[in-house]
């Protein structure tokens, strides 16, 4: 399967050993808490007859980061809920 950001996608997704352990913090019944997504590097691209442009090469990781730091204001946001339930 080939995305639009001209990466091949041909590894199967391996479970990351954190989100197989459980959480060492109590959370209260009724809240859900989301792991945040850990990006992993697109695999090297094979050379190409037209070079890439510096902003093709790094809005990937930009997007990376932006998914990255929403997961983190949610689980941030979800903790500052369970402190305040349980306070």
């Amino acid at each position: 399967m080939e995305q639009h950001d001209g990466y091949k996608v041909d590894q199967p997704e391996q479970p990351q050993p954190a989100a197989r352990r459980a959480s060492p913090r109590h959370i209260p019944e009724g809240i859900t808490v989301a792991a945040p997504a850990i990006p992993r590097a697109p695999p090297a691209a094979p050379a190409s007859s037209q070079p890439s442009t510096s902003a093709e090469r790094g809005w990937p990781f930009l997007y990376l980061n932006r998914e990255l730091c929403r997961a983190l204001n949610l689980t941030a946001s979800q903790s500052s809920l369970a402190q305040e339930m349980a306070a």
